[in-house]
């Protein structure tokens, strides 16, 4: 039995006028405490596990090459084959190079995709004429691969940056609308009329009680627009680019470069995890009542 129970039963026992306000108060700040500890031994928990876990797949890709039969170390090598190439790349600045330029088109098409996808997704959920004229338009674009338009973007826009951010933004566009869409559209219509009884306006109703109650879907659809948007960055920097994760894969593969490949696709990796990592950390310090949902 914790302190905190110890206090809470004995005051329960001795009747209401034990409960002084320095009492509540200690049990309060005991119940943090203890909070704040599980807290932080889960933490700790889940980061031994993480790390326990890419040990384990390291041994497990160290050990595969050297006992499956017929697999050459120079096709499919080892994290001992990487490692050399993965130093050089780091101490010669040029893996952080391509990985910053790779992040910068990232976040700039997921903001402007996630924005769009927002607004629309409010939009088609809350008007019903406005999502019978636009759901045959934008289902039938939703089921056409993004990178099917690298060719048409780099014809539109050239081989500069503009392509690349406007593929992102469309691929990252459709996840966020379907899921903002669903959870407006899902919107009890009890909450909307008691918030309209009580003189909400329109847009207040919006804003205080749609918005909200599609909160969940909404996250939802941002964190699977986080792993879309590197999906589509690397296959827009396969063609056209001078920079980037996906141009290191794309350059590797010229030069027969099987280990460069291997750090390329790691750095996408690692870029992934902690792009989701930092999104699900931001979801614990903005909502923190969603922080059990967030990973």
């Amino acid at each position: 039995m914790t302190e905190m129970e110890r206090d809470f039963r004995s005051a329960h026992a001795g009747g209401r006028d034990d409960l002084t306000p320095d009492l509540v108060q200690k049990i309060e700040e005991r119940f943090r405490y203890d909070l704040q500890r599980s807290r932080h031994r889960r933490r700790v928990q889940r980061l031994m596990l993480n790390i326990a876990g890419v040990i384990l797949f390291l041994i497990l890709w160290e050990v595969a090459p050297r006992v499956v039969p017929g697999v050459n170390l120079q096709m499919f090598p080892p994290p001992s084959g990487v490692v050399g190439t993965l130093w050089d790349l780091i101490a010669s600045g040029e893996l952080a190079g391509h990985a910053w330029s790779s992040l910068k088109r990232a976040v700039a098409g997921f903001v402007l995709g996630s924005t769009a996808g927002i607004l629309v997704g409010l939009l088609t959920g809350r008007l019903m004429m406005l999502r019978d004229l636009s759901d045959p338009v934008l289902h039938s674009l939703r089921s056409i691969p993004s990178i099917a338009f690298v060719p048409l973007a780099i014809v539109w826009f050239g081989l500069g940056e503009t392509p690349k951010i406007a593929l992102i933004t469309w691929g990252t566009f459709f996840p966020v609308w379907v899921n903002t869409f669903i959870g407006v559209r899902d919107v009890p219509n009890i909450y909307v009329r008691s918030a309209a009884s009580l003189g909400a306006s329109p847009a207040g109703i919006m804003l205080q009680v749609v918005l909200p109650a599609a909160l969940p879907f909404i996250i939802a659809g941002l964190r699977q627009a986080t792993a879309v948007a590197f999906v589509i960055l690397v296959a827009a920097e396969l063609v056209g680019a001078s920079s980037g994760l996906g141009y290191l894969i794309s350059f590797s593969h010229l030069v027969f470069r099987v280990d460069m490949m291997f750090v390329g696709l790691m750095a996408l990796g690692a870029l992934g995890f902690l792009a989701d990592t930092l999104f699900a950390a931001s979801l614990d310090r903005i909502f923190p009542w969603y922080g059990a949902e967030a990973r």
